[in-house]
């Protein structure tokens, strides 16, 4: 394949690396998943501006961007200290513009900012009272603008679009042009694709930004991670292949079966028969079981369990965060008890006096069941005799962490059977290409007495009958979800939690409204939701981290802001965590003001579909190959990029006609399947 230069390692390179980032800003950054500069450089753009004309001042457009160039003719301000407003005066040839920045008092002593000086400034142009004024607009000294096109990226960490702009700028200068990736040669021959550097140039600093050019450049990208992930699939099942202890024993699974409160469904049948049949056959059972949101995978895997220590064996559930690992002790403990099994806890939470103790019984084989989350995964985990690993929620798992668990059994013993689990909806077809190192297992169906979400979707503007709404559901005791599509103020068009809580405080002061997000402390978080399962909370303003496990009955109504910015699958997911009793839920999909006629198809679906399979292929025929970038920078199922509905084509390209490559363990380390928990 020729000599390259060592681009993995270059994109290994710390973010001290990057000019401009001290230890407090590769703090902040690493907080959000950022901590190479490849990582930097996978923040790709969102969207790109035309800025190669400069409008004279007499010809803006009241309402519209512009790009303008003039003379500061006079700085003033008003009020005091850090926050007062700064207002500019500036003119061309052609006209006057007032440039106003409130909490900005800094820029009174910025000496770029002297009268008479030339600066280029980007804003919306506003006409007020006859007057050009612009609010908060970008700027930079005349000498310093480069006309082109420019990317906008979203906020992050605190970071203006604009700030992270100059990273990556910065980032991409360290990437020598000899750079190469192992697979330029192969994807230029098989596919015609432009090589990784290129692409990420393209990408980061296209000279023309047309549709094509800029689809090629993210689908070359993407390929790199799945072929990379494809080939650490096939390896996988090439493992997979080998004998493991046959489970003959069937008392306890009897008894657990015997004392469920309802029947199994025939879709949960169906599952147990597949996985009870890998259990007995002697081979080693290596099994994806999808099944709906509330369709009773728990259930199904209580039985599994007690099969394992029916025989005298060892079983472990890792779960991606302790809120879910927590919700399934409970669960399994429940179900479990009366046979006479005990069944504990490990996280990263556990206090070091219990996990001494739990690690001996463990190792001893005293204790036989155990959930955890990736404490599970520690070295000084040590089992006796394992026979049998779960992972829920398998996709929130790179691969090596899927069979992590798997992998602990102790020298001279037969392989682990490994059981992963998911609510995520998704194609057979996709799920084959993903998952090929797996059985696949399909649970559709809810269990008895649960009704259909009633779910709709309303206009941004209708809060005040969306308000009556919500008192409805409160003075029926039923709680609320309200979801938003950030954590902080990191990026303008879009609301954040705290700014959430704090309007619907305003409108249900006795509701003791409170807000959850992925950064918080697992303490923080556990004491959030148990206050809101418990009522003390009546309405829970969340990200999407209580998109999995969180089982709430009360909660009746879940209302997602920017509904549009969501696939179906997560969307289904998000509605499922209402409607987990026998009373009737409501499911508010909140369409953004610039949802397009495309999205508002999108979100009729799940006004008219409950199945979570047909959504997701309803997704895959909606949504195509999807626009080449956009603001999600970690992907579905487990990865950086690839986004399931999006890449659907380009999954199966590579599916079927994988190239003959062994990926480097730099490439292996860089493109791990992206598996960070939300703990």
């Amino acid at each position: 394949m020729g000599h390259y230069r060592p681009m993995y390692q270059t994109m290994a390179l710390p973010l001290s690396a990057v000019k401009g980032v001290g230890p407090a800003l590769a703090k902040r950054l690493q907080r959000r998943d950022i901590r190479t500069l490849g990582d930097l450089l996978l923040h790709l753009p969102k969207a790109y501006i035309d800025d190669r004309q400069l409008t004279p001042i007499r010809l803006l457009s009241d309402g519209e961007p512009a790009r303008i160039q003039g003379r500061i003719l006079h700085k003033e301000a008003r009020g005091y200290g850090k926050k007062r407003q700064v207002i500019i005066h500036l003119a061309d040839d052609t006209d006057r513009i007032r440039l106003n920045f409130f909490h900005s008092g800094y820029m009174m002593s910025d000496a770029r900012l002297t009268e008479g000086r030339e600066i280029a400034v980007r804003g919306i142009a506003e006409c007020w009272q006859g007057h050009w004024q612009m609010t908060h607009p970008e700027w930079c000294v005349a000498e310093a603008f480069q006309p082109g096109y420019q990317p906008v990226y979203a906020a992050m960490a605190g970071l203006s679009g604009k700030r992270m702009a100059t990273l990556i700028q910065q980032a991409l200068t360290l990437l020598p042009v000899p750079a190469a990736s192992p697979l330029d040669e192969v994807l230029a021959r098989q596919s015609r694709f432009c090589s990784l550097r290129q692409a990420l140039k393209q990408l980061h600093a296209p000279a023309n930004p047309d549709q094509a050019t800029l689809q090629q450049a993210a689908a070359r990208l993407k390929s790199e991670e799945i072929i990379v992930y494809l080939h650490l699939m096939r390896e996988k099942k090439r493992q997979a292949d080998c004998p493991a202890i046959a489970m003959q024993a069937e008392r306890e699974s009897s008894l657990l079966h015997q004392s469920l409160p309802f029947a199994l469904t025939d879709a949960q049948a169906g599952a147990w028969s597949d996985i009870s049949g890998d259990l007995c056959s002697g081979k080693r059972m290596h099994r994806l079981l999808q099944g709906d949101v509330g369709a009773g995978k728990t259930w199904v895997a209580a039985l599994a369990m007690a099969k394992a220590a029916g025989c005298g064996h060892q079983a472990a559930l890792l779960a991606p965060t302790e809120v879910l690992a927590e919700q399934h002790a409970e669960t399994l403990q429940a179900l479990l008890a009366p046979l006479g099994l005990n069944i504990k806890l490990l996280t990263g939470s556990t206090r070091a006096k219990a996990r001494r103790e739990l690690l001996a019984e463990l190792q001893s084989g005293e204790l036989k069941l155990i959930v955890g989350t990736h404490a599970l995964l520690s070295d000084d985990v040590v089992f006796n005799h394992l026979a049998l690993a779960l992972v829920d929620e398998q996709h929130r798992f790179g691969v090596r962490q899927r069979w992590a668990l798997a992998d602990k059994q102790r020298a001279g013993q037969q392989a682990v059977h490994l059981l992963g689990m998911t609510a995520t909806p998704i194609p057979r077809s996709l799920a084959l290409a993903l998952y090929g190192d797996m059985d696949l297992s399909i649970m559709r169906g809810m269990p008895p007495g649960r009704k259909p979400v009633e779910t709709r979707v309303i206009a941004a503007d209708k809060m005040k009958p969306l308000a009556a709404g919500m008192q409805r559901i409160l003075d029926d005791d039923g709680l609320i979800y309200w979801i938003v599509p950030r954590i902080d103020e990191d990026e303008e068009e879009s609301i954040s939690v705290d700014q959430r809580v704090d309007l619907l405080r305003s409108y249900f002061p006795e509701a003791h409204v409170l807000g959850l997000h992925g950064r918080m402390k697992s303490a923080e978080k556990k004491a959030t939701l148990d206050r809101f399962s418990t009522g003390q909370c009546r309405i829970l303003v969340s990200t999407t981290v209580i998109e999995v496990g969180v089982n709430v009955p009360a909660a009746r109504l879940m209302i997602i802001e920017a509904a549009e910015s969501y696939g179906l699958a997560q969307l289904h997911q998000l509605r499922g965590r209402v409607g987990r009793s026998c009373e009737q839920s409501y499911c508010m999909l909140i369409a953004g003001e610039q949802a397009s006629p495309a999205s508002m198809t999108r979100l009729q679906q799940m006004v008219n579909t409950h199945d979570g399979l047909e959504l997701a292929e309803a997704d895959l025929a909606l949504r195509g190959s999807g626009d080449a970038v956009g603001t999600r920078q970690h992907g579905e199922a487990g990865f950086r990029l690839l986004n399931m509905a999006e890449d659907a084509l380009l999954i199966r390209q590579w599916h079927e006609h994988l190239p003959d490559f062994e990926p480097s363990d730099a490439m292996l380390q860089f493109w791990r399947p992206y598996a960070e928990s939300t703990d």
